[in-house]
């Protein structure tokens, strides 16, 4: 049966109208998982990038091995600073990407009902 016309029917009602009725069903389902796996890889990345687990680890290590009060006093404090820093910028990129995952839980609801305002 390598009919045109059956061949054409079949792509239209199967593949067409079938990914229309799944589209939603993988958006908040298979879609969803793959943007929480993305969005745990962007929380270890930044993690990784800023070295925070470096800088919690060596934060009362002396700064070029100056192990005098003052020396020890001057590393902790601009220890303290620079991982204060990094942290604001830490938090303000999670922010970011949980609320671009939000962003991707709201954005079919959005359209739907600005369509259905148009329409009206």
């Amino acid at each position: 049966m390598n009919n045109v016309f059956l061949i054409g029917l079949k792509f239209i009602f199967i593949d067409i109208i079938g990914d229309f009725i799944y589209w939603p069903i993988w958006w908040y389902t298979i879609g969803f998982r793959e943007r929480l796996i993305w969005l745990a890889k962007q929380i270890k990345i930044t993690w990784q990038s800023l070295a925070l687990g470096l800088w919690l680890k060596s934060m009362f290590k002396p700064m070029y091995a100056d192990r005098s009060v003052l020396g020890r006093a001057i590393s902790i404090v601009m220890r303290i600073i620079i991982l204060a820093w990094k942290l604001i910028w830490f938090m303000l990129w999670t922010v970011i990407v949980i609320i671009a995952v939000l962003i991707w839980l709201i954005a079919p609801v959005v359209v739907v009902y600005m369509l259905i305002q148009q329409f009206k």
